[in-house]
Protein backbone atom coordinates (compact mmCIF):
# COMPACT_ATOMS: atom_id res chain seq x y z
CA UNK A 1 0.00 0.00 0.00
CA UNK A 2 2.76 2.42 0.91
CA UNK A 3 4.57 1.86 -2.39
CA UNK A 4 1.36 2.37 -4.37
CA UNK A 5 0.57 5.49 -2.39
CA UNK A 6 4.06 6.92 -2.93
CA UNK A 7 3.83 6.15 -6.64
CA UNK A 8 0.44 7.86 -6.89
CA UNK A 9 1.74 10.94 -5.07
CA UNK A 10 4.80 11.02 -7.33
CA UNK A 11 2.63 10.91 -10.45
CA UNK A 12 0.47 13.72 -9.09
CA UNK A 13 3.57 15.83 -8.41
CA UNK A 14 4.69 15.32 -12.02
CA UNK A 15 1.30 16.17 -13.52
CA UNK A 16 1.89 19.95 -13.77
CA UNK A 17 5.27 19.36 -15.45
CA UNK A 18 3.76 16.87 -17.90
CA UNK A 19 1.01 19.36 -18.80
CA UNK A 20 3.58 22.11 -19.29
CA UNK A 21 5.85 19.97 -21.47
CA UNK A 22 2.86 18.66 -23.40
CA UNK A 23 1.77 22.23 -24.07
CA UNK A 24 5.26 23.14 -25.30
CA UNK A 25 5.42 20.18 -27.69
CA UNK A 26 1.90 20.81 -29.02
CA UNK A 27 2.65 24.52 -29.52
CA UNK A 28 5.92 23.71 -31.29
CA UNK A 29 4.18 21.41 -33.76
CA UNK A 30 1.31 23.89 -34.19
CA UNK A 31 3.68 26.67 -35.21
CA UNK A 32 5.77 24.27 -37.28
CA UNK A 33 2.74 23.06 -39.27
CA UNK A 34 2.60 26.36 -41.17
CA UNK A 35 6.23 26.04 -42.22
CA UNK A 36 5.88 22.33 -43.03
CA UNK A 37 3.16 23.37 -45.49
CA UNK A 38 5.11 26.23 -47.05
CA UNK A 39 8.30 24.17 -47.41
CA UNK A 40 6.35 21.34 -49.07
CA UNK A 41 4.35 23.53 -51.47
CA UNK A 42 6.44 26.63 -52.20
CA UNK A 43 10.00 26.88 -53.48
CA UNK A 44 11.98 27.82 -50.39
CA UNK A 45 14.84 30.29 -50.53
CA UNK A 46 15.80 29.42 -46.97
CA UNK A 47 13.47 31.67 -45.01
CA UNK A 48 10.76 29.07 -44.44
CA UNK A 49 13.41 26.69 -43.12
CA UNK A 50 14.70 29.50 -40.91
CA UNK A 51 11.19 30.09 -39.58
CA UNK A 52 10.68 26.39 -38.93
CA UNK A 53 13.88 26.17 -36.89
CA UNK A 54 12.72 29.02 -34.67
CA UNK A 55 9.38 27.38 -33.83
CA UNK A 56 10.76 25.41 -30.82
CA UNK A 57 12.41 28.55 -29.45
CA UNK A 58 9.30 30.72 -29.78
CA UNK A 59 7.13 27.97 -28.30
CA UNK A 60 9.56 27.61 -25.38
CA UNK A 61 9.49 31.33 -24.56
CA UNK A 62 5.68 31.43 -24.67
CA UNK A 63 5.36 28.25 -22.58
CA UNK A 64 7.80 29.43 -19.92
CA UNK A 65 6.13 32.83 -19.63
CA UNK A 66 2.68 31.26 -19.35
CA UNK A 67 3.55 28.52 -16.86
CA UNK A 68 6.52 29.94 -14.95
CA UNK A 69 6.12 33.71 -15.47
CA UNK A 70 9.83 34.05 -16.34
CA UNK A 71 12.60 32.86 -18.66
CA UNK A 72 14.92 31.59 -15.95
CA UNK A 73 16.68 28.28 -16.31
CA UNK A 74 17.27 28.57 -20.05
CA UNK A 75 21.02 28.83 -19.54
CA UNK A 76 21.52 32.26 -21.08
CA UNK A 77 24.98 32.60 -19.53
CA UNK A 78 28.12 31.74 -21.49
CA UNK A 79 29.44 29.18 -19.00
CA UNK A 80 32.82 27.46 -19.44
CA UNK A 81 34.90 28.77 -22.34
CA UNK A 82 36.57 25.35 -22.65
CA UNK A 83 33.19 23.63 -23.04
CA UNK A 84 32.11 26.24 -25.59
CA UNK A 85 35.22 25.50 -27.62
CA UNK A 86 34.75 21.74 -27.21
CA UNK A 87 31.10 21.97 -28.27
CA UNK A 88 32.09 23.65 -31.53
CA UNK A 89 34.80 21.15 -32.41
CA UNK A 90 33.07 17.98 -31.20
CA UNK A 91 30.89 17.68 -34.36
CA UNK A 92 34.03 17.96 -36.50
CA UNK A 93 35.62 15.03 -34.65
CA UNK A 94 32.37 13.09 -34.94
CA UNK A 95 32.11 13.77 -38.67
CA UNK A 96 35.71 12.75 -39.30
CA UNK A 97 34.96 9.49 -37.47
CA UNK A 98 31.72 8.75 -39.32
CA UNK A 99 32.89 9.79 -42.77
CA UNK A 100 36.30 8.25 -42.13
CA UNK A 101 34.53 4.90 -41.71
CA UNK A 102 32.60 5.54 -44.93
CA UNK A 103 35.77 6.34 -46.87
CA UNK A 104 37.91 3.61 -45.33
CA UNK A 105 35.45 0.80 -46.01
CA UNK A 106 34.54 2.06 -49.46
CA UNK A 107 30.92 2.89 -48.69
CA UNK A 108 31.74 6.18 -50.38
CA UNK A 109 34.87 7.63 -51.92
CA UNK A 110 36.98 10.51 -50.64
CA UNK A 111 36.89 13.30 -53.21
CA UNK A 112 39.86 15.23 -51.83
CA UNK A 113 39.89 18.58 -50.08
CA UNK A 114 39.85 20.45 -53.40
CA UNK A 115 36.29 19.21 -53.94
CA UNK A 116 34.84 21.62 -51.38
CA UNK A 117 34.65 25.40 -51.67
CA UNK A 118 35.86 25.86 -48.08
CA UNK A 119 38.58 23.22 -47.66
CA UNK A 120 40.27 24.10 -50.95
CA UNK A 121 41.08 27.58 -49.65
CA UNK A 122 44.28 28.67 -47.95
CA UNK A 123 44.22 28.52 -44.15
CA UNK A 124 43.19 32.12 -43.32
CA UNK A 125 40.46 32.42 -46.01
CA UNK A 126 39.16 29.00 -44.91
CA UNK A 127 38.89 30.19 -41.28
CA UNK A 128 37.10 33.36 -42.37
CA UNK A 129 34.72 31.33 -44.53
CA UNK A 130 34.03 28.97 -41.60
CA UNK A 131 33.28 31.95 -39.34
CA UNK A 132 30.85 33.36 -41.89
CA UNK A 133 29.19 29.97 -42.22
CA UNK A 134 29.00 29.67 -38.44
CA UNK A 135 27.12 32.96 -38.25
CA UNK A 136 24.51 31.96 -40.83
CA UNK A 137 24.10 28.40 -39.52
CA UNK A 138 23.99 29.68 -35.95
CA UNK A 139 21.07 32.04 -36.59
CA UNK A 140 18.84 29.06 -37.31
CA UNK A 141 20.32 26.58 -34.85
CA UNK A 142 19.83 28.97 -31.94
CA UNK A 143 16.07 28.95 -32.49
CA UNK A 144 15.89 25.20 -32.13
CA UNK A 145 18.23 25.05 -29.15
CA UNK A 146 16.36 27.68 -27.14
CA UNK A 147 13.52 25.17 -27.30
CA UNK A 148 15.21 21.80 -27.02
CA UNK A 149 18.18 22.42 -24.72
CA UNK A 150 17.34 25.86 -23.37
CA UNK A 151 13.87 24.97 -22.14
CA UNK A 152 12.95 21.30 -22.55
CA UNK A 153 16.06 19.54 -21.23
CA UNK A 154 16.43 21.52 -17.96
CA UNK A 155 12.70 21.36 -17.27
CA UNK A 156 12.71 17.58 -17.63
CA UNK A 157 15.93 17.22 -15.64
CA UNK A 158 14.11 18.71 -12.66
CA UNK A 159 12.15 15.45 -12.39
CA UNK A 160 13.80 12.79 -14.56
CA UNK A 161 17.22 11.21 -14.95
CA UNK A 162 19.55 12.30 -17.79
CA UNK A 163 19.18 9.00 -19.69
CA UNK A 164 15.39 9.33 -19.75
CA UNK A 165 15.58 13.00 -20.71
CA UNK A 166 18.07 12.35 -23.52
CA UNK A 167 15.97 9.58 -25.04
CA UNK A 168 12.73 11.55 -24.80
CA UNK A 169 14.15 14.80 -26.18
CA UNK A 170 15.99 12.90 -28.91
CA UNK A 171 12.74 11.24 -30.00
CA UNK A 172 10.82 14.52 -30.01
CA UNK A 173 13.67 16.21 -31.90
CA UNK A 174 13.72 13.43 -34.51
CA UNK A 175 9.93 13.23 -34.95
CA UNK A 176 9.77 17.01 -35.37
CA UNK A 177 11.82 16.52 -38.58
CA UNK A 178 9.59 13.73 -39.92
CA UNK A 179 7.07 15.89 -41.85
CA UNK A 180 9.76 17.49 -44.05
CA UNK A 181 11.36 14.08 -44.52
CA UNK A 182 8.04 12.55 -45.56
CA UNK A 183 7.49 15.31 -48.14
CA UNK A 184 10.98 14.75 -49.51
CA UNK A 185 12.34 18.15 -48.49
CA UNK A 186 14.92 16.69 -46.09
CA UNK A 187 16.97 13.53 -46.22
CA UNK A 188 18.30 11.33 -49.00
CA UNK A 189 16.97 9.21 -51.86
CA UNK A 190 16.88 6.02 -49.80
CA UNK A 191 13.56 4.39 -48.75
CA UNK A 192 11.64 6.61 -46.35
CA UNK A 193 11.28 4.04 -43.57
CA UNK A 194 15.03 3.39 -43.71
CA UNK A 195 15.70 7.13 -43.41
CA UNK A 196 13.33 7.54 -40.46
CA UNK A 197 14.88 4.65 -38.52
CA UNK A 198 18.50 5.71 -39.12
CA UNK A 199 17.70 9.36 -38.46
CA UNK A 200 15.95 8.57 -35.17
CA UNK A 201 18.78 6.36 -33.88
CA UNK A 202 21.35 9.02 -34.82
CA UNK A 203 19.44 11.87 -33.18
CA UNK A 204 18.64 9.99 -29.98
CA UNK A 205 22.32 9.07 -29.65
CA UNK A 206 23.51 12.61 -30.32
CA UNK A 207 20.90 13.88 -27.86
CA UNK A 208 22.96 12.29 -25.08
CA UNK A 209 25.96 14.42 -26.10
CA UNK A 210 23.85 17.59 -26.19
CA UNK A 211 22.43 16.81 -22.75
CA UNK A 212 25.91 16.15 -21.35
CA UNK A 213 27.18 19.52 -22.58
CA UNK A 214 24.03 21.22 -21.25
CA UNK A 215 24.49 19.69 -17.80
CA UNK A 216 28.22 20.30 -17.56
CA UNK A 217 28.16 23.86 -18.92
CA UNK A 218 24.83 25.07 -17.57
CA UNK A 219 24.55 26.98 -20.84
CA UNK A 220 22.34 26.59 -23.92
CA UNK A 221 25.17 28.11 -26.00
CA UNK A 222 27.08 24.83 -26.00
CA UNK A 223 24.04 23.19 -27.60
CA UNK A 224 23.72 26.06 -30.07
CA UNK A 225 27.37 25.61 -31.09
CA UNK A 226 27.01 21.83 -31.35
CA UNK A 227 24.02 22.30 -33.63
CA UNK A 228 25.63 25.09 -35.62
CA UNK A 229 28.89 23.26 -36.22
CA UNK A 230 27.15 20.00 -37.04
CA UNK A 231 24.86 21.56 -39.64
CA UNK A 232 27.61 23.67 -41.18
CA UNK A 233 30.18 20.95 -41.67
CA UNK A 234 27.99 17.99 -42.57
CA UNK A 235 25.96 19.80 -45.24
CA UNK A 236 28.57 22.21 -46.57
CA UNK A 237 31.81 20.25 -46.24
CA UNK A 238 31.66 16.50 -45.68
CA UNK A 239 28.95 15.80 -48.23
CA UNK A 240 31.11 17.52 -50.87
CA UNK A 241 34.13 15.50 -49.79
CA UNK A 242 32.30 12.22 -50.39
CA UNK A 243 31.96 10.53 -53.77
CA UNK A 244 28.81 8.51 -54.43
CA UNK A 245 29.91 4.97 -55.31
CA UNK A 246 26.39 3.69 -55.88
CA UNK A 247 24.81 3.03 -52.48
CA UNK A 248 26.62 5.77 -50.55
CA UNK A 249 23.38 7.45 -49.45
CA UNK A 250 22.58 4.37 -47.39
CA UNK A 251 25.66 5.00 -45.25
CA UNK A 252 26.32 8.75 -45.12
CA UNK A 253 24.54 11.74 -43.66
CA UNK A 254 22.00 11.96 -40.87
CA UNK A 255 19.81 9.32 -42.54
CA UNK A 256 22.65 6.84 -43.15
CA UNK A 257 23.58 3.62 -41.39
CA UNK A 258 26.97 4.78 -40.07
CA UNK A 259 25.49 7.72 -38.18
CA UNK A 260 22.76 5.43 -36.85
CA UNK A 261 25.43 3.01 -35.62
CA UNK A 262 27.29 5.88 -33.97
CA UNK A 263 24.05 6.90 -32.27
CA UNK A 264 23.69 3.39 -30.86
CA UNK A 265 27.29 3.50 -29.62
CA UNK A 266 26.62 6.78 -27.79
CA UNK A 267 23.45 5.41 -26.20
CA UNK A 268 25.37 2.34 -25.01
CA UNK A 269 28.28 4.38 -23.63
CA UNK A 270 26.10 6.70 -21.55
CA UNK A 271 23.76 3.99 -20.29
CA UNK A 272 26.59 1.58 -19.53
CA UNK A 273 29.27 3.90 -18.10
CA UNK A 274 27.21 6.78 -16.70
CA UNK A 275 27.35 10.51 -17.18
CA UNK A 276 30.96 11.10 -16.22
CA UNK A 277 32.54 8.89 -18.87
CA UNK A 278 33.25 11.78 -21.30
CA UNK A 279 35.03 13.65 -18.50
CA UNK A 280 36.92 10.51 -17.50
CA UNK A 281 37.86 9.87 -21.12
CA UNK A 282 39.11 13.43 -21.54
CA UNK A 283 41.22 13.18 -18.38
CA UNK A 284 42.61 9.85 -19.58
CA UNK A 285 43.66 11.35 -22.92
CA UNK A 286 45.13 14.40 -21.20
CA UNK A 287 47.14 12.23 -18.80
CA UNK A 288 48.44 10.10 -21.67
CA UNK A 289 49.40 13.21 -23.61
CA UNK A 290 51.21 14.71 -20.60
CA UNK A 291 53.06 11.47 -19.88
CA UNK A 292 54.16 11.10 -23.49
CA UNK A 293 55.30 14.72 -23.54
CA UNK A 294 57.38 14.18 -20.40
CA UNK A 295 58.96 11.00 -21.85
CA UNK A 296 59.88 12.68 -25.11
Amino acid sequence: MDNKSDSSMHNQDLLPLKKEVGFFIALTFFFSAFFYYFIATIEDDGWYEFGLMWCPGVAAVITSLLFNKNLKGFGWGIGSSWLLLASYFYPLAELFLVYGIVWYFGFGGFAGFDANFMTKLAFLPMILMALEGTYYAGRSALGEEIGWRGYLVPRLLSAYKPNTVSIFVGLVWAVWHFPIMITGDYGSNTPLLYQLICFTLAFVGVSFIYTWFRIKSGSLWTAALLHTSGNLFIFHVFEDLTINTGNTAYYTGETGAVFALWGLVLIFLFMRFGWDWPTTFYRFLRSKWCNNSQIS
